[in-house]
C-alpha cells in the first residue's frame, strides 16, 4: 500500500480542523497550534514556552491508569562515528523493526548533543521509515512515537523529516486503530499528546469519533480520558453520547477526575446539559474543599460558569460558603473564579467577592500573580452588580491605575481586547481615561485589533464612544467617524419586535410589546410615544414619553426628527416638558428572581438623568405578574 510514497514537504496544514496555507500559518500565534509547548514554525525562531500547568496535571491523572510502556533498549551510538554509520546505511532495504532500532539506538546520542530529526542525516532512514511503515506493529509504533517524543524537539510541526514521519505515523495510526482495544488506543493517544500533537494530528479526532458510538460501554478512566482528549482538540464539542454515560459513572469520580471532566466541556465551550453532573460536582467540591488542588477547583468553577446552573443557585451558595475559608491559600487566579461563578448564575455572594477583592488588591502590581486579563474580569464581576467591596486601597481605582502602567505595555498586545472591556467596565463606575481613550479610538488600533469590518467593534468600544457625548464633554481625542459609528450602531442594536414579524415572538419580545400596548393606553394613543435607541450603545430601545407640565397631558415628543441611529439622542430643553424614558428590564437585566437592576443598567439610568431624561424602570417581575388593569395603574403611576 506504502510502497510508493513520495517524500514531499506538504505545504498545506494536514489537520481537518484548520484549512490554511504556510503564510496564513506563520501569522496564528503559536499557542493556538499546540497544547502545552509552544513551537515555531520554520519562519519562526524556536520559541519553546512553559508546559501548560491545566495540561500537565490532567495527564498526569490519566496517565496513572495506563500502564507504562517497556521495550528492550538496543546497543546504543556513543561516538559520532557510530552515530553516523548508523544512519549512513541503505535504509529502503531495511525492515521496519530493524529502522525502528536504529532510531532508538541513536536516541541517546541525540538527547546529549541536541540533535534533531530535522538533521539531513536522517534523510535516509527516514526515506526507509516512509517504504515501510506499513510493516509496523502496535509495539513498534507505540516505541517509535515514544522514542519521537524524547528526542530534541524539532524547530516546528512542518519542518523536513519531522513533519514526513509524524504524518506518516498519524496516517498509520488512524488505519490500525480498529485493530486496537480501547486502552491500547489511549496509550497511543497519550504519545501523540506527548509529542506537542495532539492538536495536529488526525488520530485523536478519530478516535472520539469512534468512541461516541459505543461511549455507554466505556469505563469511568476510559470516559476521564476521553474527557481529557476533547480538552486537547478543543475543536469539538462534548458528544451527548459522552454526557450521557458520564451521567452513569460520574457519582463514582474523584475530585480531580471531575476537573478532567469539567476541562473538557470548558475548551470545547459546552454547557453541561444533564444536572446531575453539574449536582455531582458541586457536591465533590463541597466535600472536598480543604484540601482540593487549584487547578481542580478553578476547571469545574469555569465549568460551573459556563452551564449557568440557576436550579441550583442554593447549592452554589452553599459551594460558596465552603470555599470561603479556603480562599487565603488558593492562587489568584481560582479566587478569581471563584468570584466570577456569580456572573454564571447572575446572583452574588457578596462574602466571596469581598475576601476576593481584598486578596486581589494587594497583589494588583504584580504581573505574574495579576495579569490584565485578571483585571479586566475582576472589574467585570463586581460592575455587573453594582458591588463596591471598599477594600483599601479601592480597587477601582487600583485598577484604573494599573492600566495606565507602563510596566504593562506589553500586555496591551498580548490582551488589546481586555484592555476595552476594562475600560468599559470602569465607565460603568463614571471613571474614564482620556489618555486610554484616545489610543482605543484611533483609526489604526481598531483595524489593527478588530479588523476593517464594522460587524467585528465589540459593544464595548462603542458603549465608550457614546459615553464621551454623555459624561466626557471636555474629552478632545480620537472619536468614531459617524458613517462607522452608524454602522457598527446596525449590528449592535436589537431592533424592536412588531406583533406581525415572520419570527416567532420570542417571551423577552412579547415582554416589550406588552410594555408598549400598555404605555400607549395610558398616554392616550400611538402618537404620543416615541420607540428607539435613544443611547444606542443599549442593543434594547426604549419607549420615550413627554408630558406638559402645565396642562398635566402628554404630549407627542418633540424634537427627535433630526436623529439618526447611532446618535445619542438628547431631549429638547424645554421647562415646560418633562421627558420620560421608560426603559424594560427583562430577566436578563436584573439579579435573578430580584428586582434589583444590574450594574449595566444603573449606568443606563445614570446616563439617562444627565442628558435630561426621567428614567423609569418597568420591571419583568414585577409587570408580568399584574392583571391588564394593575399594569396600566403600574406605568401610570411611573409617569406621575
Amino acid at each position: 500500500m506504502f510502497k510508493h510514497i513520495v517524500r514531499i514537504r506538504w505545504p498545506i496544514y494536514k489537520c481537518h480542523s484548520f484549512k490554511c496555507s504556510p503564510s496564513v500559518l506563520s501569522a496564528i500565534p503559536i499557542s493556538y497550534l499546540n497544547v502545552d509547548v509552544a513551537r515555531s514554525t520554520t519562519t519562526l525562531v524556536q520559541n519553546r514556552l512553559h508546559d501548560s500547568n491545566e495540561n500537565n496535571f490532567a495527564y498526569n491523572i490519566i496517565s496513572k491508569q495506563l500502564s507504562p510502556i517497556t521495550y528492550i533498549r538496543p546497543t546504543e551510538a556513543e561516538t559520532l562515528e557510530e552515530f553516523e554509520s548508523t544512519l549512513d546505511k541503505c535504509w529502503r532495504d531495511a525492515t521496519a523493526t530493524e529502522i525502528v532500532e536504529a532510531i532508538k539506538s541513536v536516541k541517546k546520542y541525540c538527547i546529549k548533543n541536541n540533535i534533531t530529526i530535522e538533521d539531513t542525516r536522517f534523510d535516509k532512514l527516514v526515506d526507509g521509515l516512509m517504504d515501510h511503515c506499513e510493516e509496523l506493529t502496535y509495539v513498534e509504533l507505540v516505541e517509535l512515537l515514544e522514542c519521537l517524543s524524547e528526542l530534541p524537539l524539532a524547530h516546528g510541526y512542518d519542518t523536513h523529516n519531522f513533519h514526513d514521519v509524524w504524518s506518516c505515523l498519524d496516517d498509520i495510526s488512524c488505519w490500525q486503530m480498529l485493530e486496537w482495544n480501547v486502552d491500547q488506543s489511549f496509550t497511543v493517544a497519550n504519545l501523540w499528546f506527548k509529542l506537542r500533537l495532539g492538536r495536529l494530528c488526525d488520530y485523536i479526532f478519530l478516535l472520539l469519533d469512534r468512541l461516541a458510538k459505543k461511549a455507554d460501554k466505556l469505563s469511568k478512566d476510559q470516559l476521564v480520558n476521553v474527557m481529557f482528549y476533547l480538552n486537547v482538540c478543543r475543536k469539538r464539542s462534548v458528544d451527548f453520547e459522552y454526557e450521557y454515560a458520564l451521567s452513569k459513572k460520574v457519582n463514582t469520580m474523584n475530585i480531580d477526575e471531575l476537573a478532567v471532566v469539567a476541562m473538557g466541556y470548558f475548551k470545547t465551550r459546552t454547557s453541561i446539559k444533564i444536572l446531575s453532573i453539574v449536582d455531582t460536582m458541586i457536591k465533590s467540591v463541597c466535600e472536598n474543599a480543604k484540601q482540593a488542588h487549584d487547578i481542580s477547583l478553578s476547571a469545574i468553577l469555569k465549568i460551573l460558569r459556563l452551564s449557568k446552573p440557576v436550579k441550583l443557585t442554593s447549592d452554589v451558595f452553599y459551594m460558596l460558603d465552603k470555599l470561603l475559608p479556603e480562599i487565603p491559600r488558593l492562587s489568584d487566579l481560582c479566587c478569581l473564579h471563584i468570584a466570577l461563578l456569580s456572573t454564571g448564575i447572575q446572583n452574588y455572594h457578596p462574602e466571596t467577592l469581598q475576601i476576593v477583592s481584598e486578596k486581589m488588591v494587594k497583589n494588583i502590581h504584580n504581573k505574574e500573580k495579576i495579569r490584565l486579563k485578571d483585571i479586566e474580569r475582576i472589574l467585570h464581576v463586581l460592575t455587573m452588580f453594582d458591588y463596591d467591596p471598599k477594600t483599601l486601597p479601592d480597587i477601582f481605582h487600583s485598577c484604573y491605575n494599573e492600566l495606565h502602567s507602563t510596566e504593562r505595555a506589553d500586555e496591551f498586545i498580548s490582551y488589546n481586547r481586555s484592555l476595552v472591556s476594562a475600560l468599559h467596565y470602569l465607565s460603568l463606575k463614571n471613571m474614564y481615561s482620556y489618555q486610554l481613550l484616545d489610543k482605543i479610538l484611533r483609526e489604526e488600533y481598531i483595524t489593527e485589533v478588530y479588523g476593517k469590518a464594522a460587524k467585528n467593534v465589540p459593544r464595548e468600544l462603542f458603549s465608550l464612544e457614546c459615553s464621551i457625548d454623555i459624561e466626557c464633554p471636555d474629552y478632545k481625542g480620537s472619536r468614531l467617524s459617524k458613517k462607522l459609528r452608524h454602522k457598527v450602531a446596525k449590528w449592535t442594536s436589537d431592533f424592536t419586535p412588531s406583533k406581525d414579524q415572520v419570527k416567532k415572538i420570542s417571551s423577552a419580545e412579547e415582554l416589550i410589546l406588552d410594555a408598549i400596548d400598555v404605555t400607549t393606553n395610558v398616554v392616550g394613543g400611538k402618537d404620543f410615544i416615541f420607540v428607539d435607541h435613544v443611547l444606542p450603545h443599549f442593543s434594547r430601545a426604549d419607549i420615550v414619553v413627554c408630558k406638559d407640565r402645565e396642562t398635566g397631558k402628554f404630549i407627542k415628543p418633540p424634537g427627535f426628527e433630526e436623529y439618526i441611529l447611532g446618535d445619542v439622542m438628547f431631549p429638547v430643553k424645554d421647562e415646560k416638558l418633562t421627558f420620560y424614558s421608560i426603559v424594560i428590564l427583562g430577566w436578563h437585566n436584573t439579579i435573578r428572581d430580584q428586582n434589583t437592576p444590574l450594574g449595566l443598567m444603573l449606568m443606563k439610568k445614570r446616563q439617562l438623568e444627565k442628558i435630561g431624561y426621567k428614567p423609569v424602570f418597568v420591571i419583568w417581575k414585577e409587570f408580568l405578574s399584574l392583571s391588564e388593569d394593575g399594569r396600566n395603574g403600574y406605568i401610570s403611576s411611573k409617569l406621575m
